[in-house]
């Protein structure tokens, strides 16, 4: 696509997270298997934030503004780590596991993310599906 057609400017703040969710998640037991240190991790049960939310555990692998503010290498940071673990990742989506692929940002009204057709092919490989999630709120 030429940048022609492209309007606003790109997404800022981005973050790019695997996700990994079970109603009997151990994270424990999930840092041992995939051999990765995850980001943020928590027990299956209320969220205190969000008591009526989900109850899933969850075990994350986040690559963000801390690391890089370049979203082209945060994603490449996390695929790199779930194309080292794809085997086990498979495995576990057949075990019963949620397994996603987020992205998160400040968008404007017309804000772009842009993925390269690279960038595409290896999250279709891994077989995750993509969650973006766009903030419109001030900032």
């Amino acid at each position: 696509m030429s940048k022609d057609f492209l309007v606003g400017e790109s997404w800022v703040l981005t973050d790019v997270t695997l996700i990994i969710k079970k109603s009997d998640l151990d994270p424990d037991v999930i840092t041992a298997r995939l051999g990765l240190k995850p980001s943020a991790v928590r027990p299956p049960g209320p969220d205190r934030w969000d008591p009526r939310g989900d109850t899933d555990g969850q075990w994350r692998l986040q690559c963000d503004e801390r690391t890089t503010r370049v979203f082209s290498e945060q994603l490449d940071a996390i695929l790199r780590a779930a194309e080292g673990c794809d085997r086990i990742l498979a495995s576990m989506k057949v075990e019963g596991f949620d397994i996603s692929l987020a992205v998160g940002g400040y968008a404007d009204n017309d804000s772009q993310l842009s993925f390269s057709a690279s960038e595409m092919t290896r999250i279709s490989r891994l077989g995750l599906p993509l969650v973006l999630t766009p903030n419109l709120n001030e900032r």
